[in-house]
């Protein structure tokens, strides 16, 4: 007798996942680490789904170009220091999340149309000029296994923008990045139910006690699959 082991499908885990989110959150963006675009099936979902991909250095860059997935579906996430920017300035991609002023400083050196940026921990908008644009606001989530830390999260970004809008930047965008690639793919829904209602709770009571428009709000995971 031969046992047969089906792999997880785990593009119809992650199509389950977004729709569930979805049903709290209507329009809800999500992304996907480059990292976990080993998975031929996966990735090969991600870009007929156009999904963003989070890239992190030129490692996650080359995954996901090797996966067919066009720049204008990467974001590219500038780590500790400038490395990788003009790599993935070259390659297309003018979407990113910056955190530093050597960071804008990079990208704006680098960039030659317009890119657009999300702005992490403290970065100051004035900091950027007319070929680096501020689309949002990004935070990581410190404990992603309590919704309550996605919920602070959520609401102190709202506090960003209200002080951004109140100084003529209003901020239209945020991403919260946390938990880890397997329970996306893997669509653990009590974790994915908690974490999005309290999101959505917290943008409620956000928007009205600063008087804001809702933002669009993508979620993506911050840790990188298991291998």
């Amino acid at each position: 007798m031969t046992l047969s082991l089906e792999a997880p499908d785990h593009s119809t885990q992650l199509h389950n996942s977004i729709h569930l989110m979805r049903r709290v959150i209507p329009g809800v963006g999500f992304g996907v680490r480059a990292d976990a675009l080993g998975d031929h099936a996966l990735a090969t979902w991600v870009r007929n789904s156009g999904v963003t991909v989070l890239a992190h250095d030129d490692d996650e860059l080359d995954r996901a170009q090797l996966s067919g997935i066009r720049p204008n579906h990467i974001v590219f996430r500038c780590g500790a220091g400038t490395d990788g920017i003009r790599s993935a300035v070259h390659r297309g991609v003018f979407r990113f999340v910056v955190g530093t002023e050597p960071q804008i400083a990079r990208l704006t050196q680098c960039a030659q149309r317009t890119k657009y940026v999300y702005l992490d921990n403290d970065a100051q908008a004035a900091l950027c000029g007319h070929r680096v644009q501020v689309v949002g606001l990004h935070s990581d989530v410190s404990n992603s296994g309590d919704p309550a830390e996605w919920a602070s999260a959520a609401d102190s970004l709202l506090r960003r923008a209200s002080e951004s809008t109140t100084c003529g930047s209003p901020m239209a965008r945020i991403i919260l990045s946390g938990g880890s690639t397997e329970e996306w793919m893997n669509c653990s829904v009590p974790y994915l139910t908690s974490v999005v209602r309290a999101v959505d709770a917290a943008l409620r009571d956000g928007c009205t006690r600063w008087n804001l428009p809702r933002p669009a709000v993508s979620v993506i995971p911050a840790q990188a699959a298991a291998r």
